[in-house]
């Protein structure tokens, strides 16, 4: 089981800032650096995360937060990294995508996978609302892919709060067609992988978590730092599915029926 970190230790002075070098290694596509010493604790990493993500924004002209993913949100993932609650990081605007669409290799240092329920929100969530109130703020849920670039990361076997700091290697997601079921008892939806026509996973009740419980989770954990989730943000609300790295040119249909299903070519 893997230990917390605690204790983080100064750069020297000769160095920039570990949010500084995390966003060139980010946007240099460079092999992903624990840091962990300098990182340290869970809260540490959300303020390295704040900072990485506001120069992000900057990087391309309307860019903006279009939601949220969480992560570690499967009761082995809780334990495995010493965990009370999951944990989160942004998705930007320009990096959602539409099913069908085309992505470049070249764009990914280690492209990896994870078959996901979306949620679009119709109304904006504060973190003090009930679950029924949760529930009606969901405008639809839609199969997903979520993009990852770990550069490496899993060879290191971070902690979380590294994987925290460097944004939890979010790319963004592909979305499928919103569904007009609404949100689904999750432990009747069956997610599969396919890639070139072969099926590579199936699990059916595979949800780390409901998807209503997801974003009650979320909305509470981002009033704690006086934010909230907006009316048309897409939230991914975990993986179904093993991250799987796709480290070739390749076709990839998600399904998560009954929802329906998701396709990207990496090209």
């Amino acid at each position: 089981m893997k230990a917390a970190r605690c204790g983080a230790t100064s750069a020297s002075p000769l160095e920039p800032p570990v949010a500084g070098r995390i966003l060139d290694d980010i946007r240099r596509l460079a092999p992903f650096e624990p840091r962990e010493d300098e990182i340290g604790d869970l809260a540490n990493a959300y303020r390295i995360q704040d900072e990485v993500t506001d120069a992000l924004l900057g990087d391309r002209p309307g860019r903006k937060i279009a939601g949220y993913k969480i992560a570690f949100n499967r009761p082995n993932s809780l334990d495995y990294y010493t965990l009370a609650e999951p944990c989160f990081a942004p998705l930007f605007s320009d990096q959602i995508h539409p099913s069908g669409i085309e992505l470049p290799l070249a764009a990914f240092r280690e492209l990896v996978i994870e078959p996901e329920i979306a949620v679009r929100l119709a109304a904006p969530l504060d973190g003090h609302e009930e679950r029924a109130a949760v529930a009606a703020a969901i405008a639809a849920c839609l199969p997903a892919i979520e993009l990852m670039d770990v550069r490496g990361a899993f060879a290191h076997d971070p902690s979380a709060a590294a994987a925290v700091a460097q944004r939890i290697y979010s790319q963004g997601a592909v979305l499928g067609l919103e569904s007009p079921i609404g949100s689904p008892d999750p432990s009747v939806v069956t997610a599969s992988l396919d890639v070139d026509g072969t099926r590579l996973g199936e699990a059916t009740g595979a949800a780390p978590q409901d998807p209503i419980d997801a974003i009650a989770w979320l909305a509470g954990r981002l009033a704690r730092d006086g934010r909230r989730l907006e009316a048309g943000m897409v939230v991914l609300t975990g993986a179904h599915l093993p991250g799987h790295a796709l480290p070739k040119r390749c076709e990839v249909r998600v399904g998560l029926a009954p929802l329906g299903s998701v396709s990207v070519r990496v090209v």
